[in-house]
């Protein structure tokens, strides 16, 4: 009998990556149990339900191992040889026919829980080349990126709320007990907002919905969807007006305070309140209860960045908690320093990366190198020369992740060539000619490089392979270098060696290295090759690293490896903004030409009139978009895919609790079951986010069986859009319900 071995490692399903212990059967490749990791110093043993998750996924039997091939309406497994050179040969010679950018891709969220994808995402960009390239983060949080790209230069350096010692936290377009956190990295959120109330604080919840941090807060304040600029313009507005402005210690570093007040006085708490549904008075005392408060912060996530103005709204968070004193302040709006050190600036100036080149069909601009993933669709119909020949998805499900999915569907019916890095068939990926299946987390290490820069702590944690891959099977980045490196005509070990030393090459040019030797790091450096080799220099380059010996109680690879459960790197630090800033002259710049113009579009929608019914999605402890939903243990339960109404919404429609009744919107229709539910504001309904598992020639016998439910996604506009970023408009979209026809 098999003695059963403890693995430690931390939790791959969302940002809080909780610590985790696995008790392994080796021999039979069985994970036994998943607990917490009592000594992790982050999350002191606290697990939620999708802890379990990967294990499941991993003994999934419809879980792809082998690369499948299309025959016909059938898949037949072929081996990697096959594959790579098939499907390399394919995009090779579409790129020599029709030009780069004849080639799409799509990326999709999972692949920010592999850091060895992270680490060679940038290369098949670069190699690729495509301007038709989408990411799933235009569909949820690059107005985040966009805002803190035009105040800070960075548009990865974002603002934390620091949950270990405010006082009075104030919490808008997120649900942190359900998602965990989300740019707040928290293990085990109830437990913060429990502690911040024993110790005499406050928390406060601006949302559509009752949400479950709702009923844990100690006040709740609705708001109609979609609103959320114009409520925190009017704080900004209250802030100026009352002379509550406190900058403090960044005041120096500031510019544009006085435009920004001027443009701010048309939106006063009067002003407003019709369109919010926050009545005057009820802003105005949150307003002075922030400014009452000693270490107030104010939080605000996806709700904000999934509408109309979800730029504005991200942006103001931030210019909130500055004017109050609370950004980079203990308590406040805080910068994490992650020991890998991607928020230090470097002493460069970050280059605005927005409008190099447009959508061929509706000419919207790129962020980030990234077309909006809303201008999927119509990039794929487009016809002739600009025609769309070949698509490549990483780990990702726009049919269901996308507004109006299915005109993507359609779509990927007509394009020549479509090849799949994923797991599954689903509904995505039934379109491929090829699917190449990467290994499991259970199969690969991983490191929180990602989500260490938005944690309530610092931190350093590696996750070592839990089982050795399957014969034949491969990492995702093996995956990636194989088939660039066959396009290009090269070996993967070549391009493994370019990444290496152009990462070496950026770390050389760095002022403060510049004493390193680069044979005495790539010496230094030789036991490890991929995705750790990266990683170790950026432990040992970073900002507690050893600096290759140089700081001698510095961290290397081998000693955050040796720290099983994960090295606490200690709390959030202050002041360190004036360090980060990649702005020119080390700036903070309150206002961009991009904002002014949207200013004034936010200013003209004060004037439309307000929606009947609107729109707001959900979240589920249960659910990670649409990841979990073929797992046994993960769709038991009663159905969640309902469309939460007030009840008197409902009845004013003749809407019994449960009867099924058609939504519809500009674009789309749906059939699906109320859900009575009085936590929600009046004129607003809610479908959760990830549903809709009904198409045929699927592999997902237990999403499509169990949990089909319907995508929220069909009833999205894609041609509507945050303006700057080019985020999907999901949030506050105007509907209309009707009681099902009875028989």
């Amino acid at each position: 009998m098999t003695t059963p071995q403890s693995i430690h490692r931390s939790c791959p399903t969302c940002e809080a990556s909780c610590g985790l212990v696995l008790e392994v059967d080796s021999d039979r490749r069985d994970i036994l149990a998943i607990k917490g990791d009592a000594m992790d110093a982050r999350s002191k043993g606290y697990v939620c339900a999708k802890s379990q998750a990967f294990a499941h996924i991993h003994s999934d039997p419809e879980r792809l191992r082998r690369p499948v091939k299309r025959v016909g309406d059938d898949w037949v497994e072929v081996d990697w040889e096959e594959a790579l050179q098939a499907v390399a040969g394919e995009l090779a010679r579409v790129r020599d026919t029709h030009g780069k950018d004849a080639i799409a891709m799509y990326y999709g969220n999972p692949n920010g829980h592999n850091f060895h994808t992270q680490m060679h995402t940038q290369m098949l960009i670069q190699m690729l080349d495509t301007e038709r390239f989408f990411s799933a983060g235009s569909v949820d949080q690059q107005p985040k990126n966009l805002s803190c790209d035009l105040l800070y230069g960075n548009p990865w350096l974002f603002p934390v709320p620091d949950l270990a010692r405010t006082d009075f936290f104030v919490c808008m377009g997120g649900n942190p007990l359900v998602s965990q956190g989300s740019l707040l990295g928290a293990p085990n959120a109830a437990a913060y907002l429990t502690d911040i109330q024993a110790r005499g604080g406050q928390v406060v919840v601006i949302d559509p919905r009752h949400t479950e941090t709702a009923q844990a807060a100690d006040r709740h304040i609705f708001i109609r969807p979609g609103t959320d600029a114009l409520f925190l313009f009017a704080w900004v507005n209250e802030l100026f007006s009352r002379d509550l402005v406190s900058i403090g210690a960044l005041a120096e570093r500031v510019e544009g305070l006085d435009e920004l007040k001027r443009l701010a006085s048309p939106f006063s708490a009067d002003a407003v309140a019709a369109k919010t549904g926050v009545s005057a008075a009820d802003m105005r005392r949150l307003v002075t209860d922030f400014a009452a408060a000693e270490r107030p912060v104010l939080y605000g996530r996806i709700g904000l960045c999934t509408q109309a103005f979800g730029t504005l709204a991200s942006w103001l968070i931030d210019l909130v908690n500055l004017l109050q004193g609370r950004l980079d302040e203990a308590g406040g709006a805080m910068f994490a320093r992650p020991a890998t050190g991607q928020n230090e600036s470097t002493g460069q100036v970050g280059e605005l990366l927005h409008g190099r080149w447009h959508s061929r069909a509706r000419g919207f601009p790129e962020y980030m190198g990234m077309l909006p993933a809303s201008c999927m669709a119509e990039e794929l119909e487009c016809s002739g020369e600009d025609a769309v020949r070949a698509v490549i998805t990483l780990a990702g499900n726009p049919v269901l992740s996308v507004p109006n999915g299915k005109r993507i569907d359609a779509a990927l019916e007509n394009v020549d060539f479509v090849v799949a890095l994923d797991i599954y068939i689903n509904e995505t990926t039934r379109h491929a000619d090829y699917i190449l299946p990467s290994t499991t987390q259970l199969e690969h290490s991983n490191y929180d490089f990602l989500f260490s820069a938005f944690a309530q702590s610092n931190f350093a944690r590696y996750s070592p392979q839990v089982f050795p891959p399957e014969a034949g099977a491969k990492d995702q980045s093996e995956i990636i270098l194989e088939l660039l490196a066959r396009m290009h005509g090269m070996q993967a070990q070549d391009l493994a060696d370019m990444l290496f030393e152009g990462m070496l090459g950026e770390v050389l040019k760095s002022p403060a290295l510049a004493q390193l030797d680069a044979d005495l790091i790539r010496t230094a450096t030789a036991d490890y090759s991929g995705a750790e080799r990266l990683l170790d220099i950026m432990l040992r380059v970073g900002p507690y690293g050893d600096k290759f010996d140089a700081q001698s109680e510095g961290l290397t690879l081998a000693r955050v490896m040796a720290s099983e459960h994960g090295v606490d790197l200690g709390p959030l630090q202050p002041n360190l903004l004036p360090e980060f800033l990649r702005t020119e002259g080390g700036r903070i710049r309150l206002l961009h030409p991009l904002l002014r113009a949207d200013i004034a579009r936010l200013e003209s929608s004060l004037q439309e009139a307000v929606p009947e019914l609107v729109l707001i999605g959900r979240r589920h402890i249960r659910d990670m978009n649409s990841w979990l939903h073929n797992l046994n243990n993960y769709a038991r339960g009663k159905n969640r895919c309902t469309l939460m109404m007030h009840p008197e919404d409902a009845q004013d429609r003749g809407i019994a609790d449960g009867e099924e009744a058609i939504v519809g919107s500009s674009v789309g229709e749906l059939t699906v079951p109320v859900e009575y539910h009085a936590g929600l504001m009046r004129g607003v309904v809610s479908l959760p986010h990830g549903f809709g598992h009904r198409y045929s020639g699927t592999r997902q016998s237990v999403a499509r069986q169990q949990l089909p439910g319907v995508s929220a996604n069909d009833l999205v506009d894609d041609q509507v859009l945050d303006i700057p970023s080019g985020t999907s408009v999901v949030n506050g979209v105007p509907v209309r319900v009707a009681r099902q026809p009875r028989s």
